[in-house]
């Protein structure tokens, strides 16, 4: 393939591609090392005209391309298959913050940028992106507008999706589209951006975007609460709903084994109390709330749960910490062994019924199963994690595995969810995907999929 590729790395910066396996085999394993693929070259383009002329290059010689930014994706989204003769554009130089409008409060910003060093840039202007991820320090604009990602803040700020006014991409066939709107209202026609927000790479790169940001708010504080069961906790998610509104920012679900799981990392990642399920809500803009404290513990009243306990943050230190038992779930769950993961999202009446049905189900298929149950609770979306706690070989996995799919999968279409609340598809639930949509749905996908990509060289093995 480099004999392929020859005439256009000429073209080229030298600082712009690299053929070292070395460096090479680290962006061909996704996030959780479940996914390891093969290139024999990966990008790093510095500027837009570089993406449109290595994309046109490798369309007219139908080379398939493997679009990666932080290389965060949870579902294989982001690395290249095995011996398939993909390539990596990686797009982190691509990292430019083009403008902050101040007065609309809106930003123009580069694929490659990272989600942290974006709020850093905001914070002193006293501004936020609507968007908080656990992989904030490491994911990428473009990664996280191609998987719609959610996140924390949901309940309050809505999807990437609900954010993005414009998107600057290069299409599979290295056409540039050029529609950076920075118009809160526009109604002409087919919305085209739509198609590239949560494609996953598959319809072409998003090199710019720009998003609605949002004051930051002047006060914060986190409370975590305990109850003893899942019903409980869904009773004081309507409670807390009710009476604080507009000023919740983050409603956080967990159980007991994914909080004990934190302790691992960190022996100061504890509560003062115990419980079943534990909730982290957080709160913002009381200014105008007199003796805030109390304020919470009067509505907590309501709540009349005889084991429910109440913890309110004194400090930001605090705040921190309590953040820190949820964003590090993923982490302490990582280094365990045989851990199948779900990222589902369900009609929260139906939540406290899906978390025992296939609780109990799991159960009965191996006593050494463990579920870790966390998530965003205020916009439905439900990880549930399957631990299982043994050795196995690879032909045991692959077993247990399928049984365990079945059963959560199963009862998350009798309870009307989905399969892919905000992880999206990848390679990880393509199989599943042709199962959980109607083959009218597919359809339309491969349809798009081949207006947009005759050839399929863009990310190709992802979705559909």
């Amino acid at each position: 393939m480099n004999k392929i590729l020859k005439p256009l790395l000429k073209t080229l910066s030298k600082n712009e591609f690299c053929t070292e396996q070395n460096v090479i085999t680290n962006h061909c394993i996704d996030w959780r090392g479940k996914f390891k693929g093969t290139a024999e070259l990966i990008f790093f383009p510095k500027n837009v005209k570089s993406v449109i002329k290595i994309i046109k290059f490798c369309y007219k010689n139908k080379i398939s391309v493997v679009p990666q930014g932080g290389n965060t994706s949870l579902v294989g989204g982001s690395v290249p298959r095995v011996n398939k003769g993909e390539i990596i554009i990686n797009l982190s130089k691509l990292n430019k913050i083009r403008e902050v409008d101040t007065i609309s409060n809106i930003v123009t910003l580069e694929g490659g940028c990272i989600l942290q060093d974006v709020n850093d840039k905001l914070e002193p202007l006293g501004l936020e992106m609507p968007i908080s991820l656990g992989s904030k320090g490491s994911c990428q604009i473009g990664g996280n507008i191609a998987t719609n990602a959610g996140g924390l803040n949901v309940i309050k700020y809505g999807s990437i999706r609900s954010n993005i006014l414009g998107i600057e991409a290069v299409l599979p066939n290295g056409e540039f589209h050029d529609d950076l709107k920075t118009i809160k209202k526009n109604n002409t026609g087919f919305d085209l951006k739509q198609l590239l927000i949560g494609s996953e790479g598959t319809l072409g790169i998003i090199t710019a975007a720009t998003l609605k940001i949002y004051k930051k708010p002047n006060e914060r504080i986190v409370l975590v609460l305990s109850t003893e069961k899942i019903s409980e906790t869904l009773e004081a998610y309507k409670i807390i709903t009710k009476n604080f509104g507009e000023l919740i920012t983050a409603f956080e679900l967990m159980n007991k084994f994914s909080v004990n799981l934190t302790k691992e990392l960190d022996n100061k990642l504890k509560l003062p109390f115990s419980g079943n399920y534990y909730c982290l809500i957080e709160l913002t803009n009381f200014l105008d709330i007199k003796n805030f404290n109390n304020f919470i513990i009067d509505k907590f009243s309501e709540i009349s749960f005889k084991r429910m306990n109440v913890i309110i943050a004194k400090s930001e230190s605090e705040n921190k910490l309590f953040w820190r038992i949820r964003e590090e779930i993923p982490l302490a769950e990582k280094l365990l062994k045989n851990v199948i993961q779900h990222d589902v999202s369900l009609p929260l009446n139906f939540i406290d019924k899906f978390i025992e049905k296939s609780s109990s189900s799991l159960k009965k298929l191996d006593s050494k199963i463990f579920i870790i149950n966390f998530g965003h609770l205020g916009d439905n979306n439900l990880h549930f994690n399957v631990f299982i706690d043994k050795i196995l070989d690879r032909k045991e996995y692959k077993k247990i595995q399928k049984d365990i799919n079945k059963i959560v999968f199963s009862n998350v279409v009798k309870f009307n969810g989905s399969i892919s609340a905000e992880h999206g598809i990848g390679q990880l639930r393509r199989k599943e995907l042709k199962n959980f949509k109607s083959a009218d749905e597919i359809k339309k996908m491969i349809q798009i999929k081949k207006i947009f990509d005759p050839k399929g060289i863009m990310n190709p093995g992802k979705i559909i």
